[in-house]
């Protein structure tokens, strides 16, 4: 009998009983993936990006278009419960900490060496502590100190690969029973809640990804290159709109599909009025209690809470 408990979240008990046999329907994310795309139109967003920062000197200081989408990710996931679930060993969890995880490079170069950035966020982010916490925990990253999760793949990388192999199914075995160090589960980039990949930032749209079978990870999130596009209003003028093409894949075992369509609406809507993440969300006890998250700890020397 698997022992119960785990320190990435919570045993979810009472559910359907369809939805419980759903894990040993289809056993993997692979085909339990369902895949997701629309276009968001930015232009107001970008217009409100423009005004935030007038005035801001400071490159670390100003707001991104992808802290933005960060922003709108945290929010949905707090308004949204279920999006914070997983599986893992045939059971259902609710994942105790909002979590975002997204690749960084060191420099804008093509061989400079890429970087797994996994932030917890509390599910009372805005727009004006979104920065500080994503750039605290990019430069900690970026640091030799701070890159835990590459510190440990060279070293696993220094074995043979009989030997990796039985190092990696000894973990996938611990962490089916519920015993894998709480430690490497926190620097696993695959055991959160959300994976993001901004290749607008390289001037590439979004593709539609596939889910890791590592970890537990059943959300990801490609988001596109900002694009021009043209279309008539109600007067016969032509227009121009600036648009994000993001693609979403989804554990489907998660959540129903209504619950998640209404939850990629929701962010859609976050990303195109960003000034309704001005102030905390209105989260009700139901919600506190359902997303059962832990206190997010203050990263040394962020000078945030």
């Amino acid at each position: 009998m698997a022992f119960n408990k785990r320190p990435d979240g919570t045993l979810i008990k009472g559910l359907p009983s369809f939805r419980g046999m759903l894990p040993f329907l289809m056993k993997t994310r692979t085909e339990s993936a369902i895949y997701f795309e629309h276009d968001i139109d930015v232009t107001r967003t970008l217009e409100y990006l423009a005004e935030m920062n007038e005035g801001l000197e400071k490159k670390d200081r100003k707001l991104t278009i992808f802290q933005i989408f960060l922003c709108a990710a945290v929010r949905t996931i707090a308004l949204r419960p279920q999006l914070n679930r997983f599986v893992s060993g045939y059971r259902y969890y609710q994942r105790n900490e909002i979590s975002i995880n997204f690749v960084a490079k060191k420099q804008l170069t093509d061989d400079a060496e890429e970087i797994n950035v996994k932030i917890p966020f509390d599910p009372n982010e805005t727009l004006f502590t979104i920065p500080k916490r994503v750039n605290s925990y990019i430069y900690k990253a970026k640091s030799d100190e701070g890159n835990v999760n590459s510190s440990e793949t060279d070293f696993l990388m220094k074995f043979p690969r009989s030997i990796l192999k039985l190092i990696m199914k000894g973990f996938l075995f611990l962490d089916y029973w519920n015993l894998a160090p709480a430690g490497m589960i926190k620097a696993d980039p695959f055991y959160s809640s959300l994976f993001v990949t901004n290749l607008g930032s390289v001037g590439v749209d979004a593709p539609a990804h596939h889910l890791f079978e590592w970890g537990n990870n059943g959300l990801f999130m490609a988001i596109g290159k900002i694009k021009k596009v043209y279309t008539m209003n109600e007067q016969g003028e032509i227009v121009g709109r600036d648009v994000v093409t993001v693609s979403y894949t989804l554990d489907d075992r998660i959540s129903e599909g209504i619950y998640c369509a209404r939850a990629i609406d929701m962010l859609k809507n976050f990303v195109e009025n960003p000034e309704t993440m001005e102030q905390i969300p209105d989260l009700t006890d139901e919600h506190h209690r359902e997303l059962n998250l832990k206190p997010v700890k203050v990263l040394e020397g962020a000078g945030y809470v």
